[in-house]
């Protein structure tokens, strides 16, 4: 009778050791999956944060200085994260984009406008080209 308690003695802490080790690997399970989706969602902000950049020039009727403005941001991008380049044909819309903005007249600077044709993005979400037009 005593070995017969003992022994379920032994089966209970044998059956109670299995129940936390499962619990363990459980709860190891569940903070990886968190990890993995926390990861995920910090990497899509970064992608919002980054379009957001950009997006406000998809219109219609962009003037010369925000183009100009758009040029040096994207040239500024691809210059400090080359790995998210942005590809444009601002230069062929207006070629004197890159001249000095002061010899440009300021009539010229206000009535000159352009419009977004697209604006294309790579597989992860992030803007990677943008096509404009002259207007007028």
């Amino acid at each position: 009778m005593e070995n017969a308690s003992k022994a379920l003695l032994m089966a209970g802490g044998i059956l109670i050791a299995l129940m936390i080790i499962g619990a363990l690997v459980l709860l190891g399970n569940n903070l990886s999956s968190y990890k993995t989706n926390e990861e995920a969602l910090e990497k899509q902000s970064q992608i919002v944060e980054f379009n957001n950049q950009f997006e406000p020039y998809n219109k219609d009727d962009l003037n010369l200085m925000e183009l100009k403005s758009l040029f040096n941001k994207i040239e500024s991008n691809n210059q400090i994260n080359p790995e998210y380049k942005i590809t444009t044909n601002i230069e062929n819309a207006y070629p004197d984009i890159k001249k000095d903005f002061k010899q440009i007249s300021q009539e010229e600077k206000q009535t000159r406008m352009f419009s977004c044709e697209s604006i294309g993005y790579d597989g992860e979400g992030r803007i990677n080209n943008m096509q404009f037009r002259k207007i007028k």
